[in-house]
């Protein structure tokens, strides 16, 4: 079964627990890398020390995806503020997560212009935190920096959706074609129900045939890592590990794939409010 997850951006809120196989493919082009992309983020008092160290994995996994920004930019980086508080007590809203301030490089109007979240703010109820194990955790603290870090929402400031709310950064829709098999496909569609806190922020989830999703708006066992949604993020501006690069969609015979199987986890669909 799975559950609908709502994410915030300001006032709108995100859940999710997920566990991941995640697909990756390789290409040579590593030209105005600047390899300072740092994540840092800040603690209230409410956090356990093992709690926090479930925050530096999630931190430590996406500065090894991501390493820098586009056209040599001496980004920012990204400062988050991560508390423990209490929301609405065990089983409701898990947590919430949003930018709270964003940079801007290049010249606006030109292929040249993004616009990145170089501050954020991520909150978890401290009654599902305190019974959260430390895979479920980690898979929560993965989504929601993902949303901080500008997917879903920084596609409208970096132009990347179409008049029909649906996706068409050159990079994602490039993965996306490979996820899919359709060489033909226009866009990545975009959720559009679920509501003002999950439509337009997350993948459509019946896209990707059924099959759960990492950045969907729904919670479902044994989530994937799409190409679409590793390719987003070469949309935003940031400069993928060569490793793991985005820059260009290489045939399939090269794609090289990288697994990391994390904790699984059962839900009830529920509604959200």
């Amino acid at each position: 079964m799975n559950r609908r997850i709502s994410f915030k951006i300001f006032s709108r809120q995100c859940i999710l627990a997920v566990n991941f196989i995640f697909l990756f493919f390789s290409v040579n082009a590593t030209a105005g890398i600047m390899h300072d992309f740092d994540i840092r983020v800040s603690f209230d008092g409410a956090l356990t020390d093992s709690q926090k160290g479930v925050f530096t994995d999630a931190e430590n996994f996406w500065e090894n995806l991501i390493i820098g920004y586009r056209n040599e930019f001496d980004g920012p980086g990204l400062d988050i503020a991560a508390s423990s508080i209490y929301k609405d007590g065990k089983g409701g809203i898990l947590g919430s997560a949003s930018y709270t301030s964003t940079q801007s490089a290049g010249t606006q109007d030109t292929d040249d212009y993004y616009r990145y979240a170089s501050q954020g703010v991520m909150s978890f109820d401290s009654a599902d935190m305190d019974n959260m194990n430390s895979g479920r955790l980690l898979n929560l603290i993965l989504h929601e920096m993902a949303h901080v870090m500008g997917f879903g929402t920084l596609w409208v400031s970096n132009d990347l959706l179409n008049d029909n709310k649906d996706y068409i950064g050159e990079f994602g829709l490039a993965g996306h074609r490979i996820d899919i098999a359709d060489a033909n496909a226009a866009f990545v569609p975009v959720e559009k129900g679920g509501g003002s806190s999950t439509a337009l922020y997350h993948w459509d989830e019946t896209d990707f045939g059924g099959s759960p999703e990492l950045m969907t708006g729904w919670l479902d066992n044994d989530i994937t890592v799409s190409r679409a949604t590793i390719n987003s993020f070469a949309d935003l501006g940031y400069v993928i590990n060569p490793e793991f690069s985005v820059e260009h969609v290489p045939e399939p015979s090269t794609l090289a794939i990288f697994a990391l199987a994390l904790l699984g986890l059962r839900a009830r669909k529920t509604n959200k409010a």
